[in-house]
């Protein structure tokens, strides 16, 4: 006993002699670094050796790798061996999903044979196919099959839905879950989409997301005119540039007088903006358009250019301050040469603004006679603007008076002839109006004004003699020396006015227009026509009444409107445009199309920026929603995760006994994945049904609400 007790003692010594010596290796006395905590007290740290002992063990035992050598080791063999090894894992787990999805499409189709007339349908599909239909099912499944020697896993899906029978229960509150989650995620998520489209389709058309509205800035010194006009429809990316005038109308009607907003637009443009008429149709329009070929120089531009113009009579070309020579010059009421001869004009001091527009070949002068091209006709230019009239009277060409004894200024044509020119430097003393005179002489003679005839004296002043011996008189009248200009000028309607119209709801109340009966109603307009239109004005000035026929009503604006041809107005000399709408030719080129007119100055609007904000803003409504889904499918996820858990923790002696018979641990872990497999399957087909089917009855329940209130159905 004493013996082994010394024994024993030391062994216990030696223990701790070397407990000791080993503490002491690993441990050597040094100095503790003392830090201060947040709150001053001393608190000893750990020993800068052991650090350093731990970081060289650390060394040893992962030692650094060059890069080279990490290279050399990506591209070894047993890199491409374990990569083979995991590719092969995730083709085993795809074909394991394409088995469990063909054992629920054979069961899909299992469970509708049992509905009488399905089964008959599928017998006949069978018969006329050959059950080749259902060969194939075997054939993919065969494919997926491809492990020699062990269970296939067919048979433990077949396995795995027969577990799931046993525990009918359980297995269809853990799917009903899963299909809760998902359903959630689905509805949210359509319902953000649908909510967004929703908003999307009231605020714009699809059409309207390649449009911009083009108007002018504040403090802009543009003009948006035919050359601008032009030069957005040459950019990049623009399908087409449609103008559009605005102006004030001066109503006449039974009940009084009234005012209202008019707009003249194409037909096209009425299409674009997606105004459609309730009652009735739209009104006539021409939009068609040709290149002409200008041949000589044309107002300082050089030969051979081409323009871009439609062909119509009456369609502007160009604007601009043009001078007339000395000839004796026709007004026209119309651009053709059978029209109404309002009378004679002269040179004005200071020329005149005007535009040159298409009008009938007259033969004469270089811009007397072009060709259309495309449809073998020919055109003249005629020069379009107010002039002041004068008449011959016993030889001598006298001025036209009004009632008031002034002037008389009508809107008229005159042919393009070459004595007229379009360059502002040309003065009227530099043309041949012939000797000036200066001899005054009074003239008693009856002439006309207005229809009216009546005994007048007259101081009539010899101005000039044109080239025939033809003299020019300026009258003045004995009782005062100049007569007053009236204070407003009346422009003439010109006779290619298609005067009809599209007039909305609060038109009709105002004009008292039968809302029963209303197409084909007639109304008296007058339009009044600024200077930021018709440039040229020195003066306030508004087209003669014209009788206008309602075509068709629109059902816009909370106050009266009225749309009309834009040619009725361009045809009053009316050359700048108060906004244009661009259409892109895609809705990816609109962005680059507004950034090239920005260049040039104007100003781009579009519904486009509307429909931006809102996508950003059902953007974040969509996360949010989709988040309260996820959280509803994160907790179903949960519950399958604890039912097998909870199935694993009850089959252990069946999986005892499967193992004991030869299956292997990858078959059970199999095994459960098919079930798993099944149950996920199986609760997000239900979910994506479930979720469309809430979204379809939430959309029934609003479209009822809708439709009673007047709105109309409304799908979500």
């Amino acid at each position: 006993m004493s013996s082994a007790k010394i024994v024993s003692n030391t062994d216990n010594e030696v223990k701790a002699k070397s407990l000791e010596l080993a503490q002491n290796m690993s441990e050597p006395s040094v100095p503790k670094v003392k830090k201060f905590n947040l709150f001053g007290d001393v608190v000893a740290r750990g020993n800068d050796v052991k650090k350093a002992f731990v970081t060289k063990a650390n060394e040893v035992v992962h030692p650094k790798i060059p890069v080279s050598e990490r290279i050399r080791k990506f591209f070894s063999r047993e890199t491409v061996l374990k990569l083979q090894e995991e590719g092969r894992t995730i083709m085993s787990l795809a074909s394991f999903f394409g088995l469990v999805l063909i054992f629920l499409v054979d069961l899909t189709i299992r469970l509708l044979a049992n509905i009488p007339g399905i089964k008959q349908l599928l017998t006949a599909i069978g018969n006329k196919t050959g059950h080749h239909v259902w060969r194939l099912s075997e054939t993919l499944i065969n494919r997926f099959e491809s492990r020699p020697g062990r269970i296939r896993r067919s048979v433990l899906i077949n396995l795995a839905f027969r577990n799931m029978r046993v525990k009918r229960t359980r297995a269809m509150v853990t799917v009903g879950g899963m299909g809760l989650g998902i359903g959630a995620i689905v509805f949210l998520v359509s319902l953000g989409y649908g909510v967004q489209r929703l908003v999307v389709s009231r605020v714009a058309r699809l059409d309207e997301l390649r449009m911009a509205d083009v108007t002018l800035q504040n403090s802009s010194n543009l003009r948006l005119d035919n050359n601008a006009i032009t030069s957005m429809q040459n950019m990049s990316g623009v399908a087409k540039v449609m103008p559009m005038v605005s102006l004030v109308g001066k109503l006449t009607f039974s009940g009084g007088q009234g005012e209202s907003l008019v707009y003249g637009v194409s037909k096209e443009y009425l299409e674009a903006a997606g105004i459609k008429p309730t009652q009735g149709e739209f009104f006539e329009s021409s939009d068609e358009a040709a290149m002409t070929q200008m041949q000589g120089t044309v107002a300082g531009v050089s030969d051979g250019i081409a323009y871009l113009h439609p062909s119509k009579v009456g369609t502007v070309i160009k604007e601009g301050r043009y001078e007339l020579g000395s000839s004796v010059y026709s007004v026209y009421q119309e651009p053709w040469i059978n029209a109404t001869e309002l009378g004679m004009t002269r040179a004005i001091a200071g020329g005149i603004w005007g535009s040159e527009v298409w009008g009938e070949s007259y033969g004469g002068g270089m811009k007397g006679k072009f060709e259309i091209t495309y449809t073998n006709e020919k055109r003249g230019v005629w020069l379009a603007s107010s002039y002041p009239i004068w008449e011959k009277v016993k030889g001598k060409l006298v001025p036209k008076l009004d009632e008031t004894g002034a002037q008389v200024w009508s809107r008229g044509y005159i042919k393009m002839l070459d004595s007229v020119s379009g360059e502002s430097e040309a003065k009227v003393g530099e043309t041949r109006i012939g000797s000036v005179l200066g001899e005054s002489s009074v003239v008693e003679a009856p002439y006309t004004v207005l229809g009216e005839t009546e005994e007048a004296s007259i101081a009539a002043t010899v101005v000039g003699v044109d080239e025939a011996g033809v003299e020019w008189v300026d009258l003045t009248s004995l009782d005062a020396t100049e007569a007053a200009k009236p204070e407003i000028m009346i422009i003439e309607t010109p006779g290619s006015a298609r005067k009809q119209a599209m007039v909305n709801t609060p038109f009709m109340e105002l004009v008292g227009i039968d809302k029963n009966n209303p197409v084909g109603a007639t109304f008296e307009i007058s339009f009044v026509i600024l200077n930021t239109l018709k440039p040229d004005l020195d003066r306030p000035a508004q087209s003669a009444k014209a009788t206008y026929t309602v075509s068709g009503i629109i059902d816009e604006g909370t106050s009266p409107q009225m749309y009309v041809p834009l040619e009725d107005l361009t045809g009053l000399g009316i050359t700048n445009f108060s906004q244009a709408k661009v259409v892109a030719g895609k809705q990816d080129e609109l962005s680059a199309v507004r950034q090239q007119i920005d260049n040039l100055g104007y100003k781009t609007t579009s519904v486009a920026d509307t429909v931006e904000q809102i996508d950003k803003l059902f953007a974040t409504v969509r996360i949010v929603l989709a988040s309260f889904g996820l959280v509803a499918l994160t907790v179903a996820s949960l519950g399958m995760f604890n039912t097998l858990t909870v199935s694993l923790m009850e089959r252990t002696r069946e999986v005892g006994v499967m193992k004991a018979m030869g299956m292997r641990s990858v078959e059970v872990k199999e095994l459960f994945l098919a079930e798993a497999m099944i149950m996920g399957l199986l609760g997000g087909v239900f979910g994506v049904l479930a979720g469309w089917g809430m979204g379809k009855i939430l959309g029934l329940l609003l479209s009822t609400i809708s439709i009673a209130r007047g709105v109309g159905a409304i799908d979500v």
